[in-house]
């Protein structure tokens, strides 16, 4: 007879949110993820843990938000490059069973062009049978302007009669275009030259079976990866492109057991 239990199979469903605004083209950064486990075995069980590794931020204070309602001010009660940059605040831990759905939200606000943060995910087994935790594709990246630009022109006067005064107000959000930015993803070795000469959003997820990802793991084994996020420079010109804009990544991950 065939054991049907022998395989659970979990979606791990990471969205990545970074919306910007503000007149020197501030960031923030937002990303969720839901788990669904829908099995009646209990002994798969597992964490993960997402930790602050490293910024570069010298601008302006960069608060960071963990899941769990974590907060940590770099530049305000966290000093700047703490460790030479490395940080190693833990954003907060979630453990997952059986028939769970659960939120992992990382908020980082303020950050400036030429700035990066990197984010550590770890996939720790805590149950007593062995599992393998695998990445999909990229699933989308999206990248857009809402507002940069003027409004459409409002459409000429007619041939005859007094032509009437321009409009104040602006336009109804549903006539302001919609301008693609740039949202790349980049090899870890390129992410720094890529940080001061690209003009948009730029990011990193790297992972490898030297990291646990993609093999069995044990009980109280892991997997690691790594997310490098950054607004890129534009070669320090004065490219405000990126008032008002959002970008999205949508990555996942299969978790299955391995008795």
């Amino acid at each position: 007879m065939i054991n049907l239990n022998k395989k659970i199979a979990v979606l791990l469903v990471v969205p990545i949110l970074i919306a910007m605004g503000g007149t020197f083209a501030f960031s923030a950064f937002s990303g969720s993820s839901s788990i669904t486990v829908n099995s009646t075995a209990g002994h798969l069980t597992w964490e993960l843990n997402g930790t602050l590794i490293k910024t570069n931020a010298n601008n302006t204070p960069i608060t960071v938000i963990g899941p769990n309602g974590m907060i940590y001010e770099i530049g305000v009660a966290e000093p700047y490059h703490a460790d030479n940059g490395k940080y190693n605040l833990l954003l907060g831990s979630v453990k997952y069973t059986t028939s769970t759905v659960y939120n992992f939200r990382v908020n980082v606000t303020n950050l400036a062009p030429g700035e990066y943060f990197e984010i550590q995910f770890v996939v720790y087994n805590s149950g007593t049978v062995g599992l393998i935790a695998t990445p999909t594709a990229l699933m989308n990246t999206t990248s857009y302007n809402a507002t940069y630009d003027d409004p459409p022109a409002p459409p000429p006067a007619p041939p005859s009669g007094p032509t009437p005064p321009p409009s104040k107000s602006p336009a109804p959000p549903s006539a302001m275009p919609m301008y693609k930015i740039n949202a790349t993803q980049v090899a870890e070795s390129q992410f720094m030259s890529a940080l001061q000469s690209y003009t948009g959003y730029i990011y990193n997820l790297s992972y490898s079976k030297s990291t646990g990802v993609g093999v069995s793991l044990n009980p109280s084994g892991m997997a690691v990866l790594d997310l490098w996020v950054g607004l890129g420079n534009s070669n320090g010109k004065d490219v405000n492109y990126y008032q008002n804009s959002d970008m999205t990544l949508t990555f996942s991950i299969d978790v299955i057991s391995d008795p």
